[in-house]
């Protein structure tokens, strides 16, 4: 069986003038990083994506944002996750969202969404996340909520627009797993952090050090130290190129289908002599 085409998206929930500089796609081919590009919008991505899987289909995508809600949330409002993403595409969650569209209701959404502390301080600690953001924890590593639309690492806003892609791609023909039976083209949730294992990201420094020991092009080396977005866009096309077969064998995850899964290896991924490795292991929960 020939392997499948391994990409990885940095998402972003910026506006559109920011956008280009913070979504970046990274592609493996046949184990080796072959493309690292940024300076697309979240539409012209997707449309992308949609266009290379027309052209091959056997392609696995990993996504960094949330692919949806804590399981109280929908279950409360009788929700599917495809129903939640049809929702969102059509800017309909709540009816402040209707009213007003998505981008600017982000500025003043409804509970349980917020974006100040007063807000925040009427969600119990049990509701704030899913349970696969509970199982990513580790010294170092504490998801944000998505339901926080303010602040720095906030992850909600791109979620919400990753939540509208979704619903695009799943059109398209793609599996979005856990949600779907597997099969390419697929689509899976990644957390960089816990694929790139510690590292001061925010250190150009650091980030070329780190990459030393990445097998990758050396041009698509000094790409990929030259912002955090391209660095962890890289990274963790490597780290699931590290992880093929398990990605070509995806499984079920019962508890999961509500509020979704993050993929990672089973096993740790060592990216290069002396390279760094994702924090822990994944163990079936």
């Amino acid at each position: 069986m020939d392997e499948p085409r391994l990409m990885a998206v940095d998402w972003s929930g910026r506006n559109s003038a920011e956008q280009r500089q913070a979504i970046w796609l990274a592609e493996v081919v046949a184990g080796e990083l072959a493309r690292l590009e940024g300076g697309r919008t979240r539409t012209e991505l997707i449309e992308l994506l949609i266009a290379e899987a027309d052209r091959d289909p056997n392609l696995i995508v990993g996504f960094d944002f949330a692919f949806s809600l804590p399981a109280w949330y929908l279950q409360d409002r009788q929700l599917t996750p495809h129903q939640l993403w049809a929702l969102l595409a059509d800017e309909a969650l709540t009816p402040a969202m209707r009213r007003y569209g998505l981008a600017r209701w982000m500025n003043s959404p409804e509970l349980p969404f917020w974006t100040t502390s007063q807000a925040h301080a009427r969600l119990r600690p049990e509701q704030m996340f899913r349970r696969t953001e509970n199982d990513m924890r580790l010294p170092g590593v504490q998801p944000k909520s998505v339901f926080q639309l303010v602040g720095a690492g906030q992850v909600g806003r791109g979620s919400l627009y990753g939540m509208q892609a979704l619903h695009r791609l799943a059109g398209a023909g793609f599996r979005i797993w856990p949600f779907d039976p597997p099969g390419p083209p697929v689509v899976v949730e990644i957390f960089p952090r816990i694929l790139t294992g510690p590292v001061r990201k925010n250190s150009p420094s650091e980030r070329e050090r780190y990459l030393e020991a990445v097998p990758i092009p050396p041009d698509l080396r000094r790409l990929a130290a030259a912002s955090e977005d391209a660095f962890d866009a890289a990274v963790s096309a490597v780290v699931m190129a590290g992880g093929v077969g398990e990605l070509r064998a995806l499984p079920e995850a019962p508890g999961y289908e509500v509020e979704g899964m993050i993929w990672r290896p089973h096993h740790r991924v060592a990216l290069g002599t002396g390279g760094r490795q994702p924090q822990g292991t994944y163990e079936e929960p």
